[in-house]
Order: structure tokens, then sequence, then C-alpha cells
């Protein structure tokens, strides 16, 4: 939920550690499948996306994606999850087809 947070959880979850350092309860707490990307919210700003990636360079190179705030989205409701949920999988699947899942950067959606 904070940059501070991603700095020592991403980097664990990265590892495959089944159990990495967590004071929040979101999330199913099923690390049993690698991530394929990391996924951020508007909250996280351009320093802290540039933290949280410094701290998990070179464990295992996968996508970073941040929300493009310019495009237009619904108001927060349950269609604005499906709106960017939607986007989220359009990107992934270009990503898959163009070869950049190994690609450690931010892409938009």
């Amino acid at each position: 939920m904070s940059p501070e947070g991603g700095v020592v959880q991403i980097p664990a979850i990265l590892k495959g550690d089944q159990q990495p350092p967590s004071d929040s309860s979101l999330g199913s707490k099923d690390y049993s499948k690698p991530p394929v990307a990391v996924i951020l919210g508007a909250a996280f700003d351009d320093q802290g996306t540039e933290v949280m990636m410094k701290a998990a360079a070179g464990i295992k190179p996968i996508p970073w994606l941040r929300p493009d705030v310019s495009r237009p989205a619904p108001p927060l409701a349950p269609e604005y999850g499906k709106a960017l949920v939607a986007r989220i999988k359009a990107l992934l699947a270009q990503l898959e087809k163009e070869g950049k899942m190994n690609e450690e950067k931010v892409h938009w959606y």
C-alpha cells in the first residue's frame, strides 16, 4: 500500500518467498504462482515507483504497469474497476504478443 512496503514486499514475492513480510490484510496470500507483472494503482507516483523498481531490480524481470491517468475512466464505482481490469488485460496480452513480458520497465495502462 506504500512505496516503503513495496520495497520490502515486492522483492520477496519476486524471489518466490511464500511468506513475504506484510502488515496488510489485502490480497489472497496465495504465493504459489510467480507473478507475471507488478500492477500499481494511481496512488503511486514516479518517485515511489522508481524506489520500488530499484529495490526489485534484477530479481525477476517483469513489466511494471501503471495507470495512464490522462485516459478517461469511469468514476470510482464498480465500473471503474471493470474498466481498469479490461485495460490491464489488454496491455498484458499486447506485451505477451510483442515478447515484452521480461522487460523490467514501466508500461502504461
